[in-house]
């Protein structure tokens, strides 16, 4: 890899994982940034390693407000999804998918449906939501802004929303960085560049994590809606291009 490529992935690492623990998560940006510096077969394995260390990071740093009964439940909807699909990698058209992910983004953020569907049938919701997203990381990798919308409807404080996240995230992406290295996706030759990247991604997180402790509960409602907003259209209009 070269010496230019390494340092633009490290400095978008930096400020992508910044913004994605002061924010939320900030989908297909870091991998469009990957995807246009790396070959394809690459791309996702890379941006799951780095995604899923800046994950466990905001983890860590959240940890006392994880609801531990959805991660329970989302992740084991997540390993099914992910285990039956990933030795099929690269064989289903990204756009489509995309367009999917995007469409759920902004039906997160704007159709109340859980105020109507009850609590008991949320649950089993949560181990679809995992299930499908472990489905659909596999091919696109870009699934954390809807898995956040999901959280972010239900759930009350930020820290609460940002810990589970990172918590559902981190089993995610580690989740693929296993199959992708079982299945020779993720070369060994990157392991020490992606040391690079995961140090940049913990060091934007801790960033990112100090500004999110100083601002208003409504300035981030506000905040993150924005945002996850603007990333469901980027990825539908991704899609659809």
């Amino acid at each position: 890899m070269d010496v230019h490529v390494v340092v633009i992935i490290a400095i978008g690492t930096f400020l992508v994982s910044s913004f994605n623990a002061a924010i939320g998560p900030t989908g297909g940006i870091q991998l469009a940034l990957v995807a246009s510096l790396l070959p394809p077969q690459v791309s996702i394995p890379v941006h799951a390693v780095i995604s899923g260390t800046s994950s466990l990071t905001r983890f860590y740093q959240f940890r006392s407000s994880v609801d531990w009964l959805f991660v329970l439940r989302f992740c084991l909807g997540s390993i099914i999804g992910t285990s039956a699909v990933i030795s099929v990698f690269f064989q289903i058209d990204e756009g489509i998918l995309l367009i999917v992910i995007g469409s759920f983004v902004l039906f997160n953020n704007y159709i109340p449906y859980k105020e109507f569907i009850g609590g008991k049938a949320v649950s089993y919701l949560d181990f679809i939501i995992g299930l499908v997203t472990g489905v659909l990381t596999v091919f696109v990798g870009a699934t954390g802004p809807a898995v956040f919308t999901y959280i972010a409807a239900s759930r009350g404080q930020r820290e609460a929303v940002l810990g589970t996240d990172a918590a559902c995230m981190s089993f995610q992406h580690f989740t693929k960085v296993i199959g992708f290295s079982v299945l020779a996706f993720l070369p060994l030759k990157y392991i020490p560049i992606l040391l690079i990247f995961g140090l940049c991604g913990i060091i934007g997180t801790g960033v990112g994590v100090i500004f999110v402790r100083k601002v208003p509960e409504t300035f981030f409602r506000s905040a993150f809606r924005f945002v996850t907003t603007l990333v469901g259209l980027y990825l539908i209009v991704l899609g659809l291009w």
